[in-house]
C-alpha cells in the first residue's frame, strides 16, 4: 500500500467505540494475491467485506523509483525523469504554441512483460511520456490535447539520448530515476462507484486506509486525489468541457457515459520532489489514461492526461 511505503509497520485502526488499537499483522508492500487481501482486511477489521470486494480487485504494476546518475542508465531502460531515448528523427514534442513539453519518463515493455498479469501491454517497444512544462493542462478541457504526448517506439535498437531543448526551464527538467517493477492487486478506492453501499459508515475510515493504493503505478484503480477520472476522460475526449458542470449536464453525456468503462490507467506518477523534482500542483499526481482497445491496437496517440492535486 502507499501508506505502508514498502516497509514493515504496525497497523493502527479504530474499534467500534472509536478507540485506536494496534494490530500485530503487517503487510510488506502491496497485496500480491487474494490471500494477502484477506489478511489485510482482517488487520483492518474489514473481513466481512472480503467476499464482496475480492471480485473487484484488479492487477497492477507498481513502480519503485531509485535516483540514478544519467550516465549509468542504459539506452531504452525504463526510467522516470532524465533525458528521453528517442529515434534520431523524432522531434521533441511541443504544445500548440511551440513550447517544448517536459519529459516524464519511459517504459520498456520487455521489462514489464513478466509483471503484466492483465496481458494488455505490448511485449516489446518503448513508451515515452511528455507533459506540459508549465502544468497548464488539467485534462478537463478538450483543448488540452496538445499539452501532453505519448510516443510509442516499436524498435529500441536505434535510439539516442536527446538533449533538453533550450526553452525548458530548470523546474521543468526532472531528475533521473531507474525503475523496478512488481505485480500486485489494486482494490477499489472509497471513491469508486463499484463499492457504493458496500461499506458501512463505521468502517469507511478503515477501508479508506486499506485501499489507499500506490503512488506510482501502471493499471489498477487510480490513487485519486479529487475523484475518479474515467467518466471525465470519456466526456472530454468526445468534446465536452468538464472544468465545471457543463459537460456532465450536457445532453450528450448519456450517449457517451457507457464508454467510461473502457478506460484503463496507463501510468500514474506522484509528486516526489526529493527524488524526481516533480511537484504536480499542490502535492498532486498526473495520470495518463487510454481506452483498452486503443492500448491493444497500440494507438498511444489517443492517450489522455489528467492532473489532480490537493
Amino acid at each position: 500500500m502507499g501508506i505502508l511505503e514498502n516497509m514493515f509497520k504496525w497497523f493502527t485502526v479504530k474499534d467500534k467505540d472509536g478507540k485506536e488499537m494496534n494490530l500485530g499483522y503487517v503487510l510488506d508492500g502491496e497485496p500480491k494475491n487474494n490471500q494477502d487481501v484477506e489478511k489485510l482486511f482482517k488487520a483492518f477489521r474489514l473481513e466481512k467485506y472480503f467476499d464482496k470486494i475480492k471480485p473487484l480487485a484488479r492487477p497492477k504494476i507498481d513502480l519503485i523509483l531509485t535516483p540514478t546518475d544519467e550516465s549509468k542508465i542504459q539506452t531504452a531502460k525504463s526510467k522516470i525523469g532524465g533525458q528521453p531515448h528517442l529515434p534520431k528523427d523524432q522531434e521533441w514534442p511541443k504544445n500548440e504554441n511551440g513550447k517544448s513539453l517536459s519529459f516524464i519518463g519511459q517504459i520498456n515493455f520487455e521489462e514489464t512483460s513478466n509483471y503484466d498479469k492483465s496481458e494488455l501491454l505490448p511485449k516489446q517497444g518503448l513508451l515515452s511520456f511528455f507533459y506540459c512544462s508549465d502544468q497548464e493542462a488539467w485534462g478537463f478541457d478538450p483543448k488540452d490535447k496538445d499539452r501532453f504526448k505519448v510516443i510509442y517506439t516499436n524498435k529500441v535498437t536505434d535510439l539516442t539520448k536527446q538533449n533538453f531543448p533550450t526553452d525548458l526551464e530548470s523546474h521543468s527538467i526532472f531528475k533521473p530515476n531507474i525503475l523496478t517493477f512488481s505485480s500486485s492487486l489494486s482494490l477499489p478506492t472509497w471513491q469508486e462507484d463499484s463499492i457504493d453501499g458496500l461499506i458501512q459508515d463505521e468502517d469507511s475510515d478503515n477501508y479508506m486506509d486499506a485501499s489507499g493504493g500506490s503512488e506510482n503505478q501502471i493499471f489498477g484503480y487510480a490513487n485519486c486525489v479529487q475523484g475518479t477520472m474515467e467518466l471525465e476522460c470519456q466526456l472530454v475526449t468526445n468534446g465536452l468541457y468538464c472544468g465545471d458542470s457543463t459537460g456532465y449536464q450536457d445532453a450528450k453525456r448519456k450517449e457517451f457515459e457507457a464508454g467510461k468503462h473502457n478506460w484503463v490507467l496507463l501510468l500514474q506518477i506522484d509528486s516526489e520532489e526529493d527524488k524526481t523534482g516533480m511537484m504536480w500542483g499542490d502535492c498532486g499526481r498526473i495520470y495518463f489514461w487510454i481506452r483498452k482497445q486503443d492500448l491493444l491496437n497500440k494507438n498511444f496517440d489517443r492517450t489522455w492526461c489528467i492532473l489532480q492535486c490537493h
